[in-house]
Formats: C-alpha cells, sequence, structure tokens
C-alpha cells in the first residue's frame, strides 16, 4: 500500500511538472532599440573652394527638443554663382564640461544613417560626397550657389538601421533643423 501510493504521488508530481512547464510562456529578448543619443548642437561648416574663406553656421539648443528655445540658429550667408565644399557636425553641448562629438558615432555606423539637405526656394544645389560604400551619407557634401534670393536649408539625421536604400524617406528622425539662407 505504501509503494502504490508512493507511485500515485510520483505520477501526480511528474504530471503537474510537465503541465506547469507547458504553459510557462517563451521569453522572446526584445527586439534591439536605437538608443537615441542627445544632439543639441548642429554645426555647418562650409569653405569657399575660390577664396579659402571658411564659413560656421550653427544650430543651438542647449537642453534638447522642447523646453528651452534655441540658444542660436544662423542664417546660412552665402555668396551667388559660387561653390562650397561642406562638413556637417553633430555634438551634445548639453554638459559643457564633457562635450560629445555625435559626428564620431555617425560615421562608425554610416551604413544605418542618412543626412539630407534639401534647399527649398533658395538656388543651392548640394551633392551628397561621402559614402557607406553603396548609398551617400551626407556628412561632407558639396553645394553650389546660383542667383542671390533667400530661402532653406533643411538638414536632417536620420536613423536607417536595417532599411537603408539612398532616400531621405525612410527611418527614425533624430535631428532636422531648417536654416534660413540667403545667397548675396
Amino acid at each position: 500500500m505504501k509503494k502504490k501510493h508512493l507511485v500515485t504521488n510520483v505520477l501526480i508530481g511528474l504530471i503537474l511538472g510537465f503541465s506547469t512547464q507547458g504553459c510557462k510562456e517563451t521569453e522572446n529578448p526584445p527586439p534591439p532599440t536605437n538608443e537615441e543619443e542627445l544632439i543639441t548642437t548642429l554645426k555647418v561648416e562650409l569653405k569657399d573652394t575660390l577664396t579659402g574663406e571658411q564659413y560656421s553656421f550653427y544650430f543651438r539648443d542647449s537642453d534638447g527638443e522642447g523646453g528651452n528655445p534655441p540658444e542660436q540658429w544662423d542664417t546660412i550667408k552665402l555668396r551667388s554663382n559660387s561653390f562650397y565644399q561642406c562638413s556637417i557636425k553633430f555634438l551634445n553641448e548639453s554638459n559643457k564640461n564633457a562635450i560629445v562629438n555625435i559626428t564620431d558615432e555617425i560615421e562608425k555606423e554610416k551604413k544605418d544613417h542618412v543626412i539630407c539637405l534639401i534647399p527649398s526656394v533658395v538656388n543651392i544645389q548640394i551633392n551628397r560626397t561621402d559614402s557607406d560604400g553603396t548609398f551617400p551619407v551626407g556628412l561632407s557634401s558639396t553645394w553650389k550657389t546660383g542667383a542671390p534670393g533667400e530661402g532653406h536649408v533643411t538638414i536632417t539625421l536620420k536613423h536607417q538601421e536595417g532599411i537603408k536604400n539612398g532616400t531621405c524617406d525612410l527611418g527614425e528622425t533624430d535631428v532636422e533643423v531648417k536654416f534660413a539662407a540667403k545667397i548675396k
């Protein structure tokens, strides 16, 4: 009788053990996420290829999107009928004692990023000159100005991990700044 009771208890234990295992949900790891960096500063560096003159234009918002308005938002001013080499820098200047150059990370992950440089109403032709080996990136570009006028240049950093196709349509926008632009 003791043996029969012991066997019954073992069988019940096994059945309960297997039944709770079958009901347990399998845990799938969460998909990787793009940890967004805080980008407070966008620096546009332009060099006139004829004269060698260099210009820097900034957008600075030390507390990031929302909150206080930007401290600096320059107008891009260029000469008509000129040719410029451009370099774009992205920075986190929220802590003046520990400025982070986000541009380095974009360069390392250039297969997952694109910088879109879109002139509007103003006569500027922009061509991205760097690439990830397949598609343009946009940290470097050439700008050719035409007749005098005013408009805007919108600069957008897009994160396109695994979906980059050379266009600016896909992905998450990390930062977007619409600079006023004047050609004189």
